[in-house]
């Protein structure tokens, strides 16, 4: 029984596709009508029936308002689309699980998978990722796992090769399709493929050329023609006069540039309502003026690429190729400033249209159906042994041999085995059955390897069994698992700074699935009648960056209700996080001191986005800009203000979008600029935090010092151990470069010199002083703050420093900033 997934599909922006693996190769299916291997991501709604692919796409210009197509790029938002023709509307996941269910039809041999691995960006966030299952699922795929664009075209071209072994080094995969842009770095492990990094953009691709088209090149000449300055609102407004034709000229965009592929130029015709009737229009694209209107974005995803490399301290020598995906990949001037300003040699070996599909069903054909959506097994003979075998192997191997390993339950006494390769090739011999065995199966090279296990009885005779097929091919690779394409981290309380911040959970690149538990301390006492609760926040994002500008994924929050007791400050709660290959998280939270447990599993599928909100959230980062400005003038540091200067244009030309932007704008440029705004969150985040590390990790080498040299006065061989305990992985924290990281060394290196200090008589003295010279006005209580100075004096006078001890902290108590602090932070509760 073949209980392998073995279907893929690249469910598009523009084109869908749907292949098999089988015997060792893969097979792209073709639609039936027509015999394409691509079906166009375009759905129409007629009044009678709803239409797929190639003949909806046909209808956009005669009724393009009951037809829909990149709403891949609108996955896990909030957007929905009316469809004037049934009266109802239709969400991205509704609309994608339709092109889905119509790939079905494409399977020319009858079955009907119900398990399948289905494709989508690299950079595709957690809910975007749930969006797509809950498509495959809609569309009555009872599993679905998924899949990175860039993992399934490297499988795609790794695998072509007809000699597997020859393939060595790193590369890079540049994938550039019509909605979405991945780059991912990938090397060769041990005969396994492993994506060392990867960057991407979900909103940049051969839409956004056809954008560009229209928004530069026709609507100018249109308005010089016509004299229609509102002209664009018109066209990408729902309501707007022009709406129709906005998406009409979106095929003819689409055309146009397929033409200047091949051409020097192409001509867009169409109909346009000019005022005074309809009028025929006709234009000429020339190649030179569509490469102007792209370059800037077609250079955006080379800087993208270069991020890699930076990161990856990489140079174009350390590199084998660029290899070419995706259809917008066919456009000579993407080829060509690739090649030359990489320096990189430029791979288009692979058909950049099927890649991804093939890799998708490559990668089926190494996965297994869950047991509980596996088909039920036969029943069978009467007396036939009840012997099951549950086997492991690797499906794809670069390797000559493979290990292969079985447990097997049942009565096994007596019974023998024997696993035989179908060409003759290989023959274990004869061997005892037991609850455990193991094989090296030896593999014809570059085929598809067949095995069978036989069972005999005590005689000799073969027993009748449904036993497992074993099914490796050569000469292929496999992956090793998908990297984690952002960082996910935990809300925490930040008292210091009266603010909260994220600590890292999961890291970006780290090999799905993943597990990990932390025990937290409680920073605040909650009781059963009052108000206050406990947050626990998970957000998706970079873990340097502030809360706010990370992707939330779901929050547990235990109310006051929720208690059987009070929990008390300092209490601990234990946090257990689990991320699944398919991106499915679980989060679970134990209260340690009431022994409460509470959990929930995270699945998202929408992320709304208010228009508002978001110019509210530019006003607040302008703020910010506004504040690192002065701060790197000030102190002379005028390439980090010329960045804010940058990042404050850029927050300028976001807010001035939105402004203009219609309410009921039909494009996702407020998903475009949402994510702009995130970036520049964290890039004002980062800028100057070079300097606060260099800062804090002075701040680590002097306190280090200090608390060494109480150490070495008390001459305590116990808390000298507790100091080395403390700096033993110093060389890793620092490389983190994780300000908080080394904060917290810094926290504990002071708390074990206050150990000593707090016995000194001088450490009161010292401290009183320092009180003492602060104006008295300036406490929270002047009145109180005078006579605690007053008793500090005396007590010093007297040398009682039991009695100094009680003035330095309830003077201590007074000051304002720490009243402040206490009043102001609210939180999560956790620290």
């Amino acid at each position: 029984m073949n209980n392998q997934i073995n279907f893929g599909i690249d469910l598009g922006t523009t084109n869908s596709l749907i292949g098999k693996f089988q015997q060792g190769a893969v097979e792209i299916f073709k639609n039936p009508f027509g015999q394409k291997e691509t079906l166009p991501s375009v759905v129409a709604f007629r009044k009678d029936r709803i239409i797929v692919g190639d003949k909806a796409r046909e209808l956009i210009e005669k009724d393009p308002e009951n037809v829909f197509s990149s709403f891949k790029r609108k996955m896990g938002t909030s957007e929905s689309f009316f469809v004037p023709n049934t009266g109802d509307f239709k969400t991205p996941v509704e609309l994608s699980a339709i092109v889905l269910r119509e790939l079905k039809n494409f399977i020319y041999t009858g079955e009907k998978p119900e398990a399948v691995v289905i494709t989508i960006p690299a950079s595709f966030d957690t809910i975007q990722s749930n969006a797509t299952k809950k498509a495959g699922n809609d569309a009555g795929f009872s599993e679905v796992l998924l899949l990175q664009e860039p993992i399934a075209a490297s499988l795609a071209f790794a695998n072509k090769q007809a000699n597997a072994s020859s393939l060595q080094g790193q590369w890079l995969v540049y994938d550039l399709g019509g909605g979405t842009f991945d780059v991912a770095l990938v090397k060769i492990v041990d005969g396994e493929m492993r994506v060392i990094d990867h960057e991407g953009d979900n909103y940049l691709g051969g839409v956004d050329f056809d954008i560009a088209v229209i928004e530069q090149l026709v609507v100018p000449q249109l308005q010089q023609q016509y004299a229609l300055p509102d002209l664009l609102t018109a066209l990408r407004s729902a309501r707007g006069k022009y709406n129709t034709l906005y998406h009409i000229l979106l095929k003819k965009a689409e055309e146009v540039k397929i033409q200047l592929t091949n051409s020097p130029s192409a001509e867009m015709e169409f109909s346009f309502d000019t005022g005074n009737g309809e009028e025929e229009v006709y234009l000429t694209v020339t190649r030179e003026q569509f490469e102007r209107v792209i370059y800037n974005q077609v250079q955006y995803s080379i800087d993208l690429v270069r991020k890699i490399l930076e990161r990856n301290q990489l140079s174009a020598a350390n590199l084998e190729e660029v290899v070419m995906i995706g259809g917008s990949t066919y456009i000579p001037l993407v080829k060509q400033q690739v090649a030359a300003q990489l320096g990189i040699p430029v791979n288009c070996s692979v058909d950049p249209t099927t890649a991804v599909a093939t890799g998708a069903a490559w990668y089926a054909g190494t996965r297994t159906i869950s047991a509980s959506k596996s088909p039920e097994k036969k029943p069978v003979a009467e007396g036939t042994p009840d012997i099951h075998f549950r086997t492991a192997y690797q499906k794809n191997t670069a390797d000559q041999e493979e290990y292969f390993t079985a447990v097997v339950t049942g009565p096994v006494g007596g019974l023998s085995y024997r696993i035989v390769r179908t060409d003759g090739g290989y023959d274990s011999g004869i061997k005892a059955l037991q609850e455990r065995i193991s094989e090296m199966l030896l593999l014809a090279p570059n085929s598809n390897n067949i095995f069978n296990i036989l069972v005999f009885d005590a005689q000799h005779n073969e027993i009748s069994l449904s036993t497992p097929i074993i099914e490796i091919t050569q000469g292929k690779f496999n992956i090793h698992g998908q990297p984690l394409p952002n960082d996910i981290c935990i809300e925490i309380d930040d008292p210091e700074n009266n603010t909260t911040k994220l600590e890292l959970i999961f890291e970006k690149n780290a090999i799905l699935p993943l597990r990990k538990t932390i025990v937290k301390e409680i920073t605040k006492t909650i009781l059963r009648t009052g108000e206050d609760s406990l947050l626990i926040n998970v957000l998706e994002g970079s873990r340097y960056a502030i809360p706010g500008s990370c992707v939330p994924l779901g929050m547990i929050e235990i109310k006051n209700t929720d208690l059987i007791t009070d929990l008390v400050k300092g209490s601990d709660v234990e946090i257990t996080l689990q991320i699944s290959e398919s991106r499915d998280l679980s989060v679970k939270a134990v209260l340690l001191m009431n022994e409460q447990e509470f959990s929930e599993v995270f699945n998202p599928l929408v992320r709304k986005i208010n228009t508002g909100k978001l110019l509210n959230d530019i006003r607040q980062l302008r703020q910010q800009a506004a504040v690192k400005l002065k701060s790197f003038n000030a102190s002379e540091q005028y390439e980090l203000a010329a960045t804010i200067q940058n990042i404050q244009q850029e927050l300028d030309y976001i807010s001035h979008r939105l402004e203009i932007l219609s309410a009921d704008d039909i494009t996702d440029e407020k998903y475009q600029l949402e994510e702009k705004k995130r970036k520049l969150s964290q890039q004002l985040d980062s800028t100057g935090k070079e300097q606060q590390i260099l800062d804090i990790t002075s701040r680590y080498f002097q306190q280090k010092e200090n608390c060494q040299h109480y150490i070495q006065e008390e001459n305590d061989s116990n808390r000298q151990q507790r100091f080395e305990k403390i700096i033993a992985d110093e060389s890793s924290f620092l490389s983190s470069r994780s300000y908080y990281t080394i904060k917290a060394k810094i926290d504990e290196l002071n708390e074990l010199s206050w150990e000593i200090r707090r016995h000194k008589p001088e450490t009161w003295i010292s401290a009183y002083y320092y009180y003492a010279n602060i104006d008295t006005n300036s406490f929270t209580d002047p009145q109180t703050a005078a006579r605690f100075k007053e008793i500090g004096e005396k007590a010093l006078e007297r040398k009682n420093y039991d009695e100094l001890k009680v003035a330095v902290n309830q003077l201590y108590n007074l000051m304002p900033d720490t009243r402040k602090a206490d009043d102001q932070l609210k939180g999560t509760g956790i620290s």
